[in-house]
């Protein structure tokens, strides 16, 4: 059996401690992945440890017991937007913040403390309300350096924010996301297929698997 251990802030958690879901996994796209998989229960653990307005330091904070205790084939980070929100209302930038530094740390704690495969998904946000318009530079900052992070470390890396977006244009704002920040169930079932499109897991008729040339 492989374990998925999911890190994030609300996004992740999505009311994970008060969904009602007996399986502790939330309402957002952690939920959709594990529904998608429910067929292959055999294979796949899936823990929700997201923590609503975690920062990269307090995820780091938590390693020990959210990530190092659970023994976890393959860890999943979506984190930053709260970084960034300190970055905003300080007007620090992400250099004097070190959100680079930290997000390092965090890879790196977690590749010295198990033998984990690691996938980092963009932080996204939406000019929805139009006051997050002057947040959009500071977004695509941070995707830029976890991308150079990822690269730097062989990682993937599942790009957000034009996916989402996009789909928010066509569809409209209040489709995909509820206050700019977070999801609508529509836009957590499209996080969850980019994850699975990033992760590359195939699906057989009885269950999914990793195949030769997945991330895994």
């Amino acid at each position: 059996m492989k374990t998925l251990l999911f890190l994030g802030d609300s996004i992740t958690d999505a009311g994970r401690l008060f969904s009602g879901r007996a399986d502790g996994l939330g309402d957002g796209y952690v939920s959709v992945l594990a529904d998608r998989l429910k067929d292959s229960a055999q294979n796949f653990r899936i823990i929700n440890k997201g923590h609503d307005g975690f920062t990269l330091p307090r995820i780091i904070h938590n390693l020990s017991q959210d990530c190092f205790s659970c023994r976890p084939d393959m860890v999943s980070i979506l984190a930053g937007i709260n970084d960034a929100s300190i970055c905003m209302n300080t007007g620090l930038s992400l250099k004097d913040y070190g959100f680079t530094a930290y997000y390092e740390q965090l890879l790196l704690s977690i590749q010295a403390n198990t033998s984990a495969k690691i996938v980092c998904m963009g932080p996204f946000l939406f000019p929805y309300p139009q006051e997050y318009l002057n947040w959009l530079p500071l977004v695509n900052e941070i995707n830029l350096c976890i991308k150079e992070l990822t690269d730097k470390y062989h990682l993937p890396f599942i790009y957000l924010q034009d996916l989402l977006n996009g789909a928010a244009r066509e569809q409209g704002y209040s489709k995909i996301t509820v206050d700019g920040v977070h999801l609508t169930p529509l836009g957590h079932q499209l996080a969850a297929g980019a994850w699975l499109k990033g992760v590359r897991l195939k699906r057989t008729r009885q269950k999914a698997v990793w195949p030769e040339d997945s991330l895994f």
